[in-house]
């Protein structure tokens, strides 16, 4: 499935074994979440090489998110819950212990107020503050209930005085550092300064990975434009928005804070029981389809599982069932009207101007992709701003990169190693993986989009633009004489060219051994299938400046007189012309 939306899996007991990453890749997971509120920094980093194990072995790219447990408080961990009964008195203060009158926390509440409300589990218990002596907080129970291990604790509108990387944050971080994952989530952010404190704490480790900015809380929301420019991404986590906000301010919260990313092209997830009922239910509610499906419609980057998959009866379905409300709702009239009346306008940088132009030339051509060559992703996540009505195929020769791209809308990205010596064997070799992914078919127009690449900037890549014919890659082999043609094939038995056409690009079998008998100049290339390059033709070929190619031979499928394109400078021979302008 490459649908343009992304589906985020949180990894936790019922899908953490390396079966179960294989199955919601298969069924369309491209990012995976390690919650760090739970396990243990080891395990995680177990996690972390399973995961990157299970990418290189199959066919589905897998980008890693490291969610840091950030400055919340939790109750204690206990095994057994915890009956909490309405009007009774309890206290709270910091420790490892829970019963009926005295709950532990993992940090002190003594900035509450009498008065103020404190929400556990995301406002399922409601306890109303009514004294404070020395940590510890008295409070009357205004709503009970079940009160489990580790739940999280909310005081909407009370500055705790946290810090914002905690020691288990610092932890965390080390891990990803030194396991390289793609993104690291900050929780509980208030405001820019917090992006930018993690991001030192990073490079303090040597690190330069993207931070998504998860909010959560009131002065998020307040801080959001600032946010969003200091972020790599942000995550909707509508949960503790939940309790932090009124509840009917979040569809409008999340709505806004989509649009602002659309337009500002930061990746945007929307987060938090999306299809929940389905832990342990076979199907979604109605109400849950409808809310996957709004957000899609919002414009979201990506939808995230949480409990789905963490703990979840069957995580594989869940995600396929998700995959099946994104494909509804992207093939939809409704969905293409919104994509199109909500393209933002370019930024000053030549680049947008590009991806822009990109993406209505797309459109009016009738292509069938858009292919972005990219080596740091920059280009590539342009085009995904302006959200063209096909896929975008990034190909980077950065795995890390690559990494990074998987949570883009509409992208499908690709590690590719761009070879050759000039601009146009770039374009063909990032058209090749387009083809690979089976998004374009050999004969199809693209549309070629192209940046700065500072390891190749001999090519003279920067800012192109071009539509280009897809060709396929039927064989390859070494360069003999660089050099690209375009022309008819013909099965040359012999040295006789007398009835050879004009630009003819002849292929030798691997026994050929005689001399070229008539005019050479009729020739447009040489593909021989002898395993050298001292051969009869080789020394001919370089005499006339004739594109050769060596150790390739020609599929029969592909019958004599069929127009072929060589590519000797690649070593590469594709089966239709290839055409750009």
């Amino acid at each position: 499935m490459n649908s343009a939306a992304k589906i985020v899996c949180t990894l936790g007991p019922a899908s953490e074994s390396a079966e179960s990453i294989k199955a919601l890749a298969g069924a369309g997971m491209s990012v995976a979440r390690l919650n760090a509120s739970h396990g243990t920094p080891e395990s995680r980093r177990e996690l972390i090489d399973r995961i990157r194990r299970v990418e290189k072995e199959g066919e589905y790219p897998i980008s890693v998110i490291l969610d840091l447990p950030g400055p919340e408080v939790r109750t204690a961990p206990i095994e057994e819950s915890v009956f909490l009964a309405d009007g009774s008195t309890i206290e709270l203060f910091e420790g490892e212990t829970a019963s009926p009158e005295r709950v532990g926390l993992s940090a002190n509440l003594d900035a509450v107020a009498p008065g103020d409300s404190i929400l556990v589990d995301d406002g399922r218990i409601e306890l109303e503050a009514t004294g404070v002596d020395d940590g510890v907080v008295t409070a009357t129970v205004a709503s009970g209930g079940e009160l489990t291990s580790r739940s999280g604790v909310n005081v909407p509108g009370v500055d705790l005085g946290l810090p914002t990387i905690t020691e288990r944050d610092s932890r965390e971080l080390d891990v990803a550092a030194e396991k390289e994952v793609d993104f690291v989530a900050a929780s509980f952010v208030k405001h820019a300064g917090d992006i930018y404190e993690i991001g030192r704490a990073l490079e303090e480790r040597g690190a330069d990975l993207p931070i998504i900015a998860k909010v959560e809380r009131a002065d998020a929301v307040e801080n959001i434009e600032g946010i969003i420019e200091a972020a790599d991404g942000v995550m909707v986590a509508r949960g503790d928005l939940g309790v932090e906000c009124p509840l009917e301010d979040v569809p409008m919260i999340q709505k806004r804070i989509i649009r602002s990313c659309n337009r500002a092209g930061t990746p945007v997830i929307t987060a938090t029981e999306m299809l929940d009922s389905m832990i342990s239910e076979r199907r979604p509610t109605r109400a849950e389809t409808s809310d996957v499906a709004n957000a899609v419609l919002d414009g979201t980057d990506a939808v995230m599982l949480s409990g789905e998959t963490a703990i979840g009866d069957h995580p594989a379905r869940v995600v396929e069932t998700m995959g099946r409300i994104i494909e509804d709702v992207e093939t939809s009239e409704e969905y293409a009207e919104l994509r199109e009346s909500r393209v933002p306008p370019a930024d000053e940088t030549r680049t947008d101007a590009l991806a822009r132009s990109a993406r209505f030339l797309a459109r009016d051509i009738g292509a069938s992709a858009v292919v972005a060559a990219s080596e740091s992703g920059y280009t590539a996540e342009k085009a995904a701003k302006y959200r063209p009505n096909i896929p975008i195929i990034a190909a980077t020769p950065d795995d890390e990169v690559r990494g990074r791209l998987a949570l883009r809308w509409g992208i499908i990205p690709r590690q590719v190693s761009y070879d050759g010596e000039s601009a146009d064997s770039v374009i063909q070799s990032a058209v090749q993986a387009a083809i690979d992914t089976g998004a374009v078919d050999g004969g199809d127009t693209v549309v070629v989009l192209s940046g700065m690449m500072t390891e190749y900037d001999d090519l003279d890549t920067a800012n192109m633009l071009k539509v280009h014919v897809a060709a396929e890659a039927v064989v390859s082999g070494r360069s003999v004489v660089s050099g690209s043609v375009t022309g008819p094939l013909y099965r040359l038995a012999d040295g006789d060219l007398t009835e050879v056409p004009d630009g003819t690009i002849v292929a030798l079998p691997a026994g050929f051994d005689d001399e070229f008998e008539g005019d050479i100049s009729k020739l447009g290339g040489i593909i021989d299938a002898h395993q050298g390059s001292t051969s009869y033709a080789a020394i001919v070929a370089r005499e006339v400046g004739l594109p050769m190619i060596s150790y390739a031979t020609v599929p029969t499928r592909i019958e004599d007189g069929e127009e072929i394109s060589l590519d000797a400078e690649r070593g590469v021979v594709y089966a239709d012309p290839v055409e750009t302008e």
